[in-house]
């Protein structure tokens, strides 16, 4: 018996020592170039161009998850569009993610159980709304309009509105017009959610050749460009994530994806055990005309091996996951 004691601690002690001969601490793993795309569904209407941009998208991204921000106000006009359902469904396959878009619809705020605001426009800073053919409006207003227990209302309703899917819905938000506001924080850390993507760099926005709504986000994110990693936000209470959008298909060229992914590797080649994120964007009502700038620009970094080998494809909810890994603990 004291012999096969003897072998057994022996055995452990050389495995020991095979594992780490000097004693030195392991190696660290390599980082990555954690990339997101992301869709935003707006709430305005389904058209078949724009799910069809999303399926032959989806044939050149080649397995590349999508994190879906949806707007809960496609159930909501008077005349809710019967294939709605299905065509979210349809369209978030195994491994994507589902999550809560908000924009103020008129429709939802009512479904909400909340007086519906009609100005001010977050495009113009006027009282004049888009108008839209199913006279359903409010997707221009801003956010911060409504009160914190009202943002709340329409949280809860958004998500209680897109489990009729019958899908998983993460904890993962963006706001329309990229406006999450500290009081748009506050309502979602009190609705349980845990990570924004909407900090956006308001020089994508230059070619709108608009005013108001760069301006906005100047102020919101005065220090947010292309190359803004994920980061805490404080609200009373408690913290969000915020994974930062580094492109939308509708402001930038494929060149420029192409690039801001090449600045993503120059800043991994200095530090390559830490992870850089690139989280890139379009939404479902201009995909017909966007998104097949996501493609190119996709299929042109896959091309290049060396780039391609440390690309890592995620969603928003794992990319947080990642990032909070890497962030010092809170004090």
């Amino acid at each position: 018996m004291a012999n096969r004691i003897w072998v057994y601690l022996a055995t452990i002690v050389l495995a020991g020592c095979s594992a780490s001969p000097s004693g030195a601490p392991p190696t660290p793993a390599p980082g990555r170039i954690v990339v997101v795309l992301t869709i935003d569904w707006e709430g305005a209407q389904l058209s078949q161009d724009g799910l069809d941009a999303v399926d032959d998208l989806r044939k050149s991204l080649v397995g590349a998850p999508l994190t879906h921000f949806v707007s809960a106000a496609y159930f909501t006009k008077d005349t809710p569009d019967p294939t709605a359902i299905a065509s979210i469904t349809d369209a978030v396959h195994a491994g994507d993610e589902l999550a809560v878009h908000l924009h103020a619809w008129r429709s939802l705020a009512k479904a909400s159980g909340i007086e519906p605001r009609m100005s001010p426009s977050f495009l113009t800073g006027t009282d004049q709304l888009l108008e839209f053919d199913d006279g359903d409006g409010g997707f221009d207003l801003d956010l911060d309009t409504y009160s914190v227990p009202e943002l709340r209302a329409l949280l809860r309703t958004s998500r209680h509105l897109l489990e009729q899917t019958h899908l998983p819905i993460s904890k993962s938000f963006r706001a329309g017009g990229y406006l999450t506001t500290p009081k748009v924080l506050q309502a979602l850390h009190d609705e349980g959610f845990t990570v924004d993507s909407g900090a956006l760099d308001h020089r994508q926005l230059d070619e709108l050749k608009a005013e108001v709504l760069p301006a906005r986000l100047a102020a919101l994110w005065p220090k947010v460009d292309t190359t803004t990693q994920p980061f805490v936000v404080q609200t009373l209470g408690g913290s969000l994530l915020e994974v930062p959008i580094a492109a939308v298909t509708d402001y930038v060229t494929a060149a420029e994806i192409v690039g801001i992914i090449d600045a993503a590797d120059a800043q991994l080649r200095k530090a390559p055990t830490q992870n850089v994120f690139v989280v890139l964007g379009f939404h479902l009502e201009t995909a017909a005309e966007f998104a097949g700038r996501l493609g190119e620009a996709i299929a042109t970094v896959r091309a290049r091996r060396e780039l391609a080998g440390r690309l890592l494809f995620t969603t928003v909810e794992r990319a947080a996951e990642l990032a909070r890994r890497a962030l010092p603990p809170s004090k």
